[in-house]
């Protein structure tokens, strides 16, 4: 210690020409670093030149130099001390300062950096992934079905103003009783009109108002034909209505009024009353039921080939039909809808053994033997 600070002395007291000399020797052979050793601790004794003020003397500031360092090394001992005193456990995510109070500020920037990653669950995930493709496949199912909803409009606006599609020719089939013009009339459908755009359901019901038509079929054949597809009903017998005759179906359906005699069985004894005797009605249930019975019974003569000869039929007694040939001179009690085919067949054998003899045929007692009984 005495050393360096005569050494500092000296060094004061010399000129500035030796100063620089001694400086630039320094820099040129810099001293190796001792290594630090502790110093030994001092006597009381000692003399220390840094407590003593000495007469003519000036004492200089310390330099950048060893004691700069020294200072900075303890600086750097004491914050190693501080930190260590200052370390305790932390959790991942928090975010301390030095000083427990403060919080450290934070740069744009760094927040999304230092913010915590949460990971999320695998079966949270697929949920969501599931619910993301359930909403695609959704809003792909309504894009199409607005694409086809496009399509259809367009195609019916075509269909529906397109000259194309006029009506030029109308065919009509199945009908032979009615003319092809009448059921034209009837369908009250105009040329150069729109094929679609016709009611079919309106057509049969007009076409229905002939009595005689059963069904009506109406077919559109693109692009311009119309098709009226028929079936008529067929008079089998005939009613008495004052001087003129009513003709019917096997059904009861009233078909038409005229002067003329068909030629075909005349119904007595039926239950429907005179008013309502018109054209388009139907006859009661009673009588209706009572024709499908008389049916079978001409079934069965023309198959014995003498439905010919029948012409009146009387359905008041359900139990005992009543066919009148006046032609043979004979009135034939057929009794109820039982056994009907053996009954004509022995209306027949009688018919043949009795003829050229006037007089009734009694079939409808079950109990008895069928019998002829002569007029006198």
């Amino acid at each position: 210690m005495k050393k360096k600070k005569n050494n500092e002395l000296d060094f004061y007291y010399l000129s500035k020409d030796n100063k620089n000399k001694r400086v630039q020797n320094k820099k040129k052979h810099p001293k190796k670093k001792l290594k630090k050793v502790n110093p030994e601790p001092m006597n009381d004794d000692m003399f220390n030149i840094d407590n003593e003020i000495v007469i003519g003397v000036t004492v200089l500031p310390p330099k950048n130099g060893k004691s700069g360092r020294k200072n900075q090394s303890k600086k750097k001992v004491k914050k190693q001390k501080n930190k260590k005193q200052d370390v305790r456990p932390q959790n991942k995510f928090d975010v301390t300062d030095k000083e427990p109070n403060k919080v450290r500020p934070v740069q744009k920037g760094q927040a999304k950096k230092n913010r915590p990653v949460k990971r999320i669950p695998y079966e949270e995930e697929r949920k969501r992934r599931q619910k993301r493709e359930k909403r695609f496949r959704i809003l792909k199912i309504i894009l199409k079905i607005l694409l086809l909803f496009a399509i259809i409009i367009g195609i019916l606006l075509f269909l529906f103003i397109s000259p194309v599609f006029n009506i030029k020719k109308i065919n009509v089939q199945g009908n032979s009783k009615i003319n092809t013009e009448e059921i034209e009339s009837l369908s009250k459908i105009n040329m150069n009109e729109n094929i679609f755009r016709f009611s079919s359901r309106q057509i049969e019901e007009n076409v229905k108002e002939n009595a005689y038509i059963d069904t009506v079929e109406v077919k559109r054949k693109i692009p311009d034909t119309v098709e009226i597809i028929v079936t008529e009903r067929e008079a089998k017998y005939q009613l008495e209505y004052g001087n003129a005759f009513v003709y019917i179906d096997g059904n009861g359906n009233i078909l038409e009024t005229s002067n003329e005699n068909a030629n075909l069985p005349i119904i007595r004894g039926y239950s429907t009353a005179q008013e309502n005797i018109q054209v388009g009605n139907k006859l009661v249930d009673e009588d209706c039921n009572k024709l499908l019975t008389v049916e079978k019974f001409l079934r069965s003569a023309k198959s014995n080939e003498i439905y010919d000869i029948i012409t009146y039929i009387d359905i008041s007694n359900d139990s005992d039909y009543k066919f009148e040939l006046p032609s043979k001179g004979k009135v034939a009690y057929l009794g109820d809808d039982t056994n009907i085919n053996d009954k004509i067949v022995t209306l027949k054998e009688i018919l043949t053994r009795e003829e050229g003899k006037s007089g009734q045929i009694f079939i409808n007692d079950s109990n008895k033997m069928p019998y002829f009984r002569e007029n006198v």
